[in-house]
């Protein structure tokens, strides 16, 4: 006689995402952090609507949603300027493996500080896609994050409007310890233990 298996909570739904993956508005800054120094920044991330197509784009350097990277790449690689690309939260890195040899900036949107797969992106690109571009997250950056982003493999950093970045270069330099191996490679404090004879 066959049994059947009752998997436990199978009628509950799932709760509507309290935020979206991906950035819903153009993002422009006059300025980033890059490899812990601010710089000019000249880059416009496209926001990912259903109706963009290569025809909307600004001119001058930009980041694009990875679809739209996918299905007009010659086109985009033959514009004047920058083309980055943007992996949204949803996305897998994994599933994009056969381009970032052409992909010489990628963009992590960050639209809740709350969501922990951007991380899990960078720590990805960099340590089994070996990805040594530019990783740039933008969005709801906070300074709290600066450290954690840095060790899991961006170096680069758009925060949002309003926020002192000459005070969050001191972020980089707060955590000197750490216990956790990451896409980084800096040395755990129990490495510095010595045995006692």
């Amino acid at each position: 006689m066959a049994t059947t298996k009752t998997v436990a909570n199978r009628a509950i739904k799932a709760r509507a995402k309290a935020t979206p993956d991906r950035i819903q508005n153009d993002i422009l800054s006059t300025k980033a952090i890059v490899n812990q120094q601010i710089v000019g920044n000249a880059i416009h991330h496209v926001a990912e609507t259903e109706e963009l197509t290569s025809r909307d784009l600004p001119k001058g350097d930009i980041s694009v949603p990875m679809n739209l990277w996918l299905d007009h790449k010659t086109e985009l690689q033959a514009r004047t300027g920058l083309v980055a690309v943007q992996i949204a939260a949803d996305e897998f890195p994994e599933d994009f493996a056969d381009e970032y040899a052409d992909i010489p900036m990628i963009v992590l949107p960050m639209v809740a500080h709350i969501d922990g797969r951007s991380y899990s992106h960078a720590y990805k690109l960099r340590t089994r896609f070996n990805y040594k571009g530019e990783i740039r997250a933008i969005g709801d950056v906070k300074y709290d994050q600066l450290s954690f982003l840095t060790r899991s493999g961006c170096n680069a950093f758009e925060l949002p409007a309003g926020e002192n970045l000459e005070t969050a270069l001191n972020a980089f330099s707060e955590m000197s310890d750490v216990y956790q191996p990451s896409a980084d490679g800096g040395a755990l404090i129990f490495s510095r233990r010595r045995a006692v004879h």
